[in-house]
């Protein structure tokens, strides 16, 4: 009797571990994944504008085996953020449709499981035309798909995710304006407006309940001054994590600012290059928000930012890596014009904000 008992266990055994293998055959399966945040929190590559999903079908086998991806809905209601719509059909579906007419869904035909997640969806042959972003998430979407999970949704938050309610020796408190279902976790501390340089782990702690986070340093006066970004993401995965769309102090991603101590008589420009009267001018130069250039006469100055307001990266510049100013600089425009940042004769007023440091004007003449 304990023979047959044996026998009917392992039966039943292999019938389940069978079943787990093939739960998902002879299926048409449905998933979704963000094009965006590949990266996160690198703000490059960078999809433009964000916000939209790959939707796809999938056809499988009763071995298991893709028999076909098909899309299903990218770009509709529930793909694209609401009010991006306009983006998608300019910016956004061009890179799509090249990826889809190179043959990205084929790709995933005939492979299981196991076998999609190790597609390598970076190479160079999947570079085509800004494509790859797109290429990931559709990798990732046919995995959720044979998964069961559901995509990365849209966080809708006006502003800052985490607004701060106060700095008190060592420590910030920060209260949360996220969904009470985000599953708060801090990834990282990151300074400079270019969301570069990581503070290390073992100088801070972070305590995360009813509602706030608080981070308390070892030392906060070792923090230099400037810009800092405090990344978090949805540990279960449901929302996406603080866009950085807006650029920097005007993102859903949470900061705060360390204070330089300097007066607007400690900034100076010296005819050629900014000057600070303590503090390393390249520290500056990494938490500058934007210069403006207004031509004498005209009402509206031209605005060079290091950031743009997409959170990449822009065409900055107006000044060097020595704070030297551009004067003869040439602005390159997206229709492919040139024009001089500094006209020669013309008289100007120049205006450079920076997280943590007064404002400086100066007037200058090529």
């Amino acid at each position: 009797m304990k023979k047959i008992h044996g026998y009917v266990v392992f039966i039943l055994s292999s019938c389940l571990m069978l079943g787990g293998v093939n739960a998902f055959a002879g299926q048409i399966l449905e998933g979704d994944a963000n094009v965006d945040q590949r990266n996160y929190p690198s703000t490059a590559p960078f999809i433009h504008p964000p916000f939209y999903n790959v939707k796809v079908k999938v056809d499988v086998g009763d071995d298991g085996v893709i028999t076909a991806v098909t899309d299903n809905g990218t770009g509709s209601t529930g793909s694209v953020q609401e009010g991006n719509e306009e983006f998608w059909e300019k910016k956004n579906k061009p890179f799509f449709d090249t990826a889809v007419d190179g043959g990205l869904f084929e790709k995933f035909t005939g492979k299981t499981l196991d076998e999609v997640k190790a597609m390598d969806m970076n190479s160079d042959a999947d570079a085509v035309s800004g494509a790859t972003m797109v290429s990931a998430a559709a990798q990732e979407a046919v995995v959720n798909a044979l998964e069961g999970r559901a995509g990365k949704t849209f966080l809708e938050v006006e502003g800052s995710a985490l607004t701060v309610e106060g700095i008190e020796g060592n420590t910030i408190t920060l209260v949360s304006n996220l969904p009470d279902d985000f599953d708060l976790q801090l990834l990282d501390i990151r300074w400079s407006v270019y969301n570069e340089d990581i503070i290390p782990e073992d100088s801070y702690s972070c305590d995360i309940k009813d509602g706030k986070m608080i981070i308390t340093f070892e030392d906060m006066s070792a923090l230099k001054p400037g810009f800092y970004y405090i990344n978090v993401l949805d540990a279960a995965g449901k929302y996406r994590s603080p866009s950085f769309e807006g650029g920097p102090g005007k993102a859903q991603a949470a900061y705060f600012v360390i204070d330089s101590s300097l007066t607007e008589e400690d900034i100076s420009f010296d005819g050629t290059s900014v000057v600070l009267a303590s503090g390393d001018v390249k520290d500056y130069l990494k938490n500058i928000e934007h210069v403006q250039i207004l031509r004498e006469g005209n009402e509206e100055a031209t605005e060079q930012a290091p950031v743009g307001h997409h959170g990449t990266v822009a065409d900055f510049i107006a000044l060097d890596d020595n704070g030297v100013l551009n004067a003869d600089g040439i602005v390159k425009a997206r229709d492919g014009s040139e024009s001089a940042l500094f006209e020669d004769g013309a008289a100007y007023t120049v205006t450079v904000a920076a997280f943590g440091y007064p404002e400086l004007i100066f007037d200058f003449s090529k």
